[in-house]
């Protein structure tokens, strides 16, 4: 009994990304003594919060089968947007509510034309992460905007407990990777991703309202980018067009994938995805030490989400060898489910 609950625990894919964590905080102790001090190792993720952020809005898309590349683009359009409200006047909160709102409104049109539609997600927000780059553009031109009020950049850089060493930006993405987590994994609606992404048509079948669950995760993709902008801000404190238009999307998908998200949908966790950020983050502060150039710590990354890649495509040709996954499955009772998600008397995409 003891064997078998060790082997579970030991067997999944944190456990893997916890011994990584341990491997390259011991590297990144032989490269600098300044690695272990409690200021530098409370202050590690503080640059990569809103990485963070983004990664667990996109997660949610990815476990539904689906991808949005776009995120970085509507979380600029969204600080920008809040950057000139409130440069005309307006109250920040009210400003930074509107910034989230115009977030989610940019991730309802990509769920819209994806959801509704039933177009290619890639291909949509291939074509909204230009769109919506050349709105922020439009917006603020090449300008920036700066000076916001210091009870709102103490969110992304104010420090607060611990003697004031630990990052209020910390406690931020804690608190979503929770609220989150728990949508994800206790609620129905986190239920419906892992279905519709292991088989959209079954879901269907089952009942499972397809279309209107894939209109709410890019809603809630672009939510999380708008809050990834309130974030950004807070860190950098200023803003312009270009914020995040470099290799952030390239740690944002590397942070999901090795976090264990499959990228063909039907599986991960938020916790696999926050571990991830940890590895991510402690690799580029560990190269940092040691002098690595930015070129550098990009293949790094590009690498190693390359590696994440290939490992779960073995992983799930292994799974495939040992038992084929049956999408749809009849209780006794004769119910129809979906991943354990009972079906409805008729199909409802809508």
């Amino acid at each position: 009994m003891v064997r078998q609950l060790a082997w579970r625990v030991f067997a999944r894919w944190e456990a893997l990304l916890v011994v990584l964590i341990l491997i390259v905080g011991y590297w990144s102790t032989t490269k600098s003594p300044v690695f272990l001090t409690r200021v530098n190792l409370l202050d590690l993720m503080t640059p990569y919060i809103y990485i963070g952020l983004l990664a667990f809005g996109l997660t949610f898309v990815v476990v539904a089968g689906e991808i949005d590349i776009s995120i970085c683009s509507t979380m600029a359009v969204s600080a920008v947007v809040f950057a000139e409200i409130w440069q005309q006047g307006t109250n920040v909160w009210v400003a930074a509510l509107l910034g989230l709102a115009v977030a989610a409104i940019l991730g309802l049109v990509n769920g819209l034309l994806i959801g509704v539609l039933d177009l290619p997600s890639l291909a949509v927000t291939l074509g909204t992460l230009a769109a919506y780059r050349g709105l922020a553009y439009v917006i603020l031109g090449g300008e920036s905007r700066s000076n916001f009020p210091s009870d709102f950049t103490d969110i992304g850089g104010g420090y607060r407990l611990l003697g004031g060493d630990l990052p209020n930006a910390l406690l931020v993405l804690l608190g979503f990777a929770l609220v989150l987590g728990l949508l994800l994994h206790v609620t129905r609606f986190g239920r419906y991703l892992f279905a519709i992404g292991s088989n959209r048509e079954a879901a269907e079948f089952s009942g499972i309202p397809v279309r209107r669950t894939r209109v709410t995760i890019f809603a809630l993709s672009g939510l999380m980018a708008g809050f990834a902008g309130i974030v950004y801000l807070g860190y950098f404190g200023s803003v312009q067009a270009d914020a995040a238009a470099g290799s952030e999307l390239i740690d944002v998908v590397t942070a999901v994938v090795l976090g264990g998200v499959d990228i063909f949908g039907g599986s991960g966790s938020i916790l696999g995805v926050l571990l991830a950020l940890v590895l991510v983050t402690e690799l580029r502060n560990g190269m940092q030490l040691d002098g690595v150039s930015g070129a550098t710590q990009d293949l790094v990354i590009g690498l190693l989400l390359l590696a994440a890649i290939l490992v779960g495509n073995g992983v799930r040709a292994a799974r495939g060898r040992q038992a084929p996954w049956r999408p749809i499955l009849l209780s006794r009772k004769g119910v129809v489910q979906v991943n354990g998600v009972p079906a409805a008397a008729k199909s409802d995409s809508d």
